[in-house]
């Protein structure tokens, strides 16, 4: 598989973009499956102008200089995820048409992506994909709970270095209900080069292993982006996936 790059922000609602290879289909294709989740997202931010490197509760910001002041910002939205299952790639990657739809969510078009078992997410470099979207594209591969994969702890390690961005993921089996396991996820994600940033990621994810899906998905995320001379920002991004349909479901 190629090697990734992001263009954009990959987290939150700002639109993301992946390079490499990508496997046409028709338009008039139909879908294998479609999966609409309901989802919100939350986006806190500060951001200083500079002066310093630190949230420092000792600096009375009302009256400090202009250059030295943070900068609030909070955004939110809910609406809905429609992520169609168009097929498999030769190397095991699961074709998958994504659009999302919701309060301040300018619309799109549905982008294609490739999603691994492995968490690996390729999409159409000439479409954009939101960050909610993206979060869930990574848990929408084969095998993405794999036995072969888990030590005595029922645990995992994942890690990927796509150059200038670097991930490492530890997965956990907690309890079940029926066919639906609860995973928790913890990762962080470092930005190498331009604007070096990291991001820690706390997730629970409850998966239904019998239709190979994720049934729901909280995302707690924490990213610092250190500017040098010009200051910092620190972001926090909350993210809810509910499955709501299923055409492959079983009726009851």
């Amino acid at each position: 598989m190629s090697t990734l790059k992001v263009r954009a922000l990959w987290l939150g609602l700002a639109p993301l973009v992946l390079l490499a290879p990508l496997r046409a289909y028709g338009a008039d294709t139909t879908p294998e499956r479609t999966l609409v989740y309901n989802f919100s997202w939350s986006m806190d931010q500060v951001v200083s102008a500079g002066g310093t490197d630190s949230e420092s509760t000792s600096v009375n910001w009302s009256t400090a200089p202009m250059d030295m002041r943070y900068y609030g910002n909070a955004v939110n939205s809910k609406g809905t995820i429609t992520a169609e299952i168009m097929g498999t790639q030769p190397d095991g990657g699961v074709i998958v048409s994504i659009v999302m739809e919701g309060q301040n969510v300018p619309a799109m078009s549905p982008a294609t992506c490739v999603a691994y078992g492995n968490t690996a997410v390729i999409c159409d470099p000439n479409k954009s994909v939101y960050g909610a979207e993206f979060t869930l594209l990574r848990f929408l591969g084969s095998n993405f709970v794999d036995p072969n994969r888990l030590d005595a702890s029922k645990h995992w390690r994942l890690s990927h270095d796509y150059g200038d961005r670097v991930e490492q993921a530890d997965y956990t089996i907690g309890g079940s209900s029926g066919s639906t396991i609860q995973i928790g996820e913890t990762r962080k994600v470092e930005e190498t080069t331009g604007r070096k940033s990291t991001s820690n990621v706390d997730t629970k994810i409850g998966y239904d292993v019998s239709r190979s899906v994720p049934v729901s998905v909280q995302e707690y995320v924490t990213t610092r982006g250190d500017n040098g001379d010009a200051g910092f920002s620190k972001s926090t991004y909350q993210t809810t996936l509910d499955l709501a349909s299923d055409t492959m479901a079983k009726a009851p």
